[in-house]
């Protein structure tokens, strides 16, 4: 069988290595990749979804992957399903749980999800008038797709206003900031909690920890991910089913049957959870209609179960019939970001802030080959030079019977790669 899969990042290069293991799998594409992924599955310069979904039908592609976010808001799994190819992801509608964080939240309170208390305003003032009157500390958050990184985490009033005039005037996020979304800040623990569905069924994925922040001790800027690890140290059995029938079951049952949405594909939840007595509450921070980066790049390595089997289960309404199989062993995840650096004009700040593009890379060829390298902003230049071209570079997975073994390994062989810049977090599994 042929599949493709869409992206170019880390999460998309671990998605088309997991499908080359597959032994029905004869030939794998991505659209449309980086450097990484063609040493893994054949590239396609597609930018457009109309372009994939052309290439798909000439090529009798069987099935197809998609792994960030955009393509599903723009309608992919629709275009694709009028054609009657295989996808797996969400149609457009059931995308705005993702694309718009204001719509997400409306319709979680309404099926009685457990959200923080928010409001939604479409005017700077209102917002700020709204932020000084709660009283308690705030998480701005811009509506619209930003990379991962839209979420304004704030301490005080101050910096909450500050936050509505950088998202919603500034608009540093671009139209991603025509509204807002402002909740009480939650304190808890966060959770990462990945599920297969085919609208009716849903089976968890094993979780992950995540680590959002820039910087060591969780310091600096939210990012798109600087690391993860799994196994999760404190998720039991117990504690999933509480997530299950408080929030994943209620949310695809309900948009099912009050909206009509069919939701197929991998449903990703940002949790906080929250002790209430005896009770430990799953507060929804965010819904993600994708596997997560760089969650995907520690869950996939763990998973038995051939990723096309599932796959079509979720295609065909069969979920039903599949057990997914784990590997027990830890897998820990660094991400090679581009740090900060001295340009022309000055020095870039480096991710998630501006940074350099272009910077060689050398010393990949030198990883232990029992870890795995997962690329997401790599191309080889007009020399055939590796080179970066974006903020998170690639990343080391390492496996291990224990978190500290896994850690240890992740951080020696990350050490070995070299390019000007290069900034990891080293307190990634350090718990």
């Amino acid at each position: 069988m042929k599949v493709l899969v869409v992206g170019t990042g880390g999460r998309d290069h671990a998605i088309a290595w997991k499908f080359t293991q597959s032994p029905r799998v004869s030939r794998v594409y991505v659209a449309h990749g980086n450097a990484g992924i063609a040493e893994t599955a054949y590239c396609v310069n597609l930018k457009t979804i109309e372009e994939m979904a052309d290439f798909a039908q000439k090529q009798r592609i069987d099935l197809t992957f998609v792994g960030p976010e955009k393509p599903l808001s723009a309608g992919i799994a629709d275009l694709f399903a009028s054609y009657g190819l295989p996808i797996i992801g969400p149609g457009k509608r059931a995308s705005r749980l993702e694309s718009s964080k204001c719509d997400a939240k409306v319709i979680m309170r309404e099926l009685g999800i457990p959200v923080p208390e928010f409001e939604n305003f479409t005017e700077a003032d209102k917002a700020r008038d709204y932020i000084r009157s709660v009283g308690y500390p705030v998480v701005v958050k811009a509506d619209g797709l930003a990379a991962g990184k839209g979420s304004l985490v704030c301490e005080s009033v101050q910096e909450a206003e500050d936050a509505v005039r950088s998202i919603m005037e500034e608009r540093i996020f671009g139209d991603a900031g025509e509204r807002v979304d402002i909740e009480r800040r939650l304190y808890g623990r966060e959770l990462s909690f990945f599920c297969f569905t085919d609208g009716y069924t849903i089976i968890p994925m094993v979780a992950a920890q995540d680590y959002k922040r820039a910087r060591e001790n969780d310091e600096g800027k939210n990012t798109g991910g600087m690391g993860s690890y799994s196994p999760h140290p404190w998720l039991d059995d117990s504690l999933v089913q509480n997530i299950m029938s408080k929030v994943a079951e209620p949310l695809i049952r309900g948009v099912r049957e009050k909206y009509d949405i069919l939701y197929r594909g991998i449903l990703y939840l940002g949790l906080m959870l929250v002790e209430s007595g005896t009770e430990v509450i799953p507060y929804v921070l965010e819904i993600n209609i994708r596997l997560g980066d760089p969650e995907a790049q520690v869950i996939l390595p763990r998973l038995r179960t051939d990723l096309l089997d599932i796959s079509e289960a979720i295609t065909t309404g069969r979920l039903d019939r599949i057990k997914p199989e784990w590997d027990s062993d830890y897998r820990l995840c660094l991400i090679a970001a581009s740090g900060p650096t001295k340009g022309k004009k000055g020095w870039y700040k480096g991710y998630p802030d501006r940074y350099k593009i272009g910077l060689p890379i050398d010393g990949v060829d030198q990883i232990d080959k029992r870890c795995q390298v997962f690329h997401s902003g790599t191309e080889k230049n007009a020399s055939g030079q590796l080179v970066t071209t974006g903020g998170r570079v690639l990343c080391i997975v390492s496996s291990g019977s224990t978190l500290k073994e896994a850690r240890e390994t992740a951080l020696s062989e990350i050490a070995k790669v070299r390019f000007e810049g290069i900034y990891y977090r080293k307190d990634i599994g350090l718990e």
